[in-house]
């Protein structure tokens, strides 16, 4: 890939969903960080309180956002939370799940952060 992105994105898959666009690959991620980020966010507020109806909601939304954004190795660990909030597990571990997956994706979000900056400038 001539783009030459991180190596923490699936490649592979940017690649071949987006080729060699700069542009669009810059409104993927854009969108990734200021719709699906705080989407992801609140995810723990409806957890903490208990309402799985909004939980679910948010994670099944936010899956196809995973895999776009070529973060392809979270999205399974979303499945099992979204699957787990479907089966009414208990709350603490649906927590520790979200939380899980949160400290992955926040140590991505600089990595996105840096190559939609970069991309903008092509």
């Amino acid at each position: 890939m001539a783009l030459q992105l991180n190596p923490a994105l699936d490649l592979a898959y940017i690649d071949q969903a987006y080729g060699e666009d700069p542009v669009i690959l810059y409104m993927i991620f854009d969108a990734f960080l200021s719709d699906s980020v705080p989407r992801w966010r609140s995810l723990q507020g409806a957890l903490e309180s208990g309402d799985l109806k909004e939980s679910a909601s948010i994670v099944h939304g936010l899956k196809p956002s995973f895999t776009m954004t070529g973060l392809t190795h979270v999205r399974p660990k979303v499945e099992v939370l979204e699957k787990a909030i479907k089966d009414d597990e208990p709350i603490e571990q649906l927590l520790e799940m979200y939380r899980n997956i949160s400290a992955e994706i926040e140590e991505l979000i600089p990595v996105l952060e840096t190559e939609s900056e970069r991309l903008k400038q092509l």
